[in-house]
């Protein structure tokens, strides 16, 4: 078995002047959860729509289980599934329905199409509401009926591309414990999303940045081998007071910003932090994912300006 199942390098998209992606290089290893995360206008949809040959790239190669596929996606796109942000459900039709449509579109069966759609629904907790029109399902029910289709094809690689956009917070985590049992059961899956806190659950991530991959490492690592010291501060006033107060005497590298009620600070000195007057509580904390890719995303712009 190849050590990647997905090799991307230098891989490029210009839309007339917008370079929305730019040279851009990743490797992806079997039965993982890949994240491919960054803000929007990263080049996260279009990297995607790059990798299945729906949109045309201007340079790069990409390789399937270490063989280039040229021109022809189609040894890839026989083993992959790939749910666009806005997939489009037949909101006239139920559930089952909807299944049963995409089921015959793949040319299933009928005896698989109502195993794997009895098996699809229950494991995404939608058989009670299988007869439901779409119409009438809820933003993260919607998702998971798509992601349910997505899946008749039993998949080895998943590519979803914002998969939990406009979903409520408890539906984002439900969907993401779903991407977690298709991991275990073997399923290679890459996930773009702009919510840093998705991340979390990934085996790797991918900083992406106007266009540009900023760094690709496992979250493990990423998380010990942080360079910096990270400190929450909660003032004792307005928190923009604070911000603008601590500004004003904060050195060369660090880096401030406002998460809810309180200030984060990154510092890469060495030197113990001893915050001005006016903070309740000044705690040294572990970096979440959010924290790692402030502190990469402006080094990244620093190099570029110098």
């Amino acid at each position: 078995m190849a050590e990647f199942l997905l090799e991307v390098t230098n891989l490029s998209k210009a839309f007339d002047e917008i370079q929305a992606v730019k040279g851009v290089s990743f490797k992806i290893r079997p039965r993982t959860l890949t994240i491919l995360a960054g803000p929007d206008g990263s080049g996260k949809s279009t990297i995607l729509k790059l990798i299945l040959g729906l949109l045309a790239k201007d340079t790069g190669e990409i390789k399937l289980a270490g063989r280039p596929l040229g021109r022809d996606y189609r040894p890839l796109r026989s083993i992959t599934a790939y749910m666009p942000e806005h997939f489009s459900l037949y909101p006239d039709l139920t559930v089952e329905e909807n299944l049963n449509f995409f089921a015959d579109l793949q040319g299933l069966p009928r005896k698989r199409r109502e195993e794997l759609k009895k098996q699809l629904l229950a494991q995404t907790g939608m058989l009670a509401f299988r007869r439901r029109r779409a119409a009438n399902l809820s933003g993260g029910m919607k998702q998971k009926l798509a992601l349910s289709a997505a899946l008749l094809s039993s998949p080895k690689l998943l590519l979803l591309d914002e998969p939990t956009t406009g979903v409520d917070p408890l539906s984002r985590i439900e969907f993401f414990n779903i991407i977690q049992e298709l991991k275990q059961a073997g399923t290679t899956i890459v996930a773009a999303t702009p919510y840093l806190d998705e991340a979390e659950t990934g085996d790797e991530v991918i900083f992406l940045h106007q266009g540009e991959v900023i760094l690709q490492e496992p979250i493990q690592k990423l998380k010990e081998e942080f360079p910096v010291h990270l400190y929450r501060l909660r003032p004792r006033d307005d928190v923009f007071a604070a911000y603008q107060r601590l500004s004003a005497v904060k050195l060369h590298g660090d880096e401030i910003y406002i998460r809810g009620n309180s200030l984060l600070l990154l510092r890469p000195g060495e030197e113990r932090f001893s915050p001005p007057e006016g903070f309740l509580e000044t705690t040294r904390v572990s970096p979440r994912l959010e924290d790692i890719y402030i502190y990469y995303e402006r080094k990244h712009d620093a190099h570029r300006r110098n």
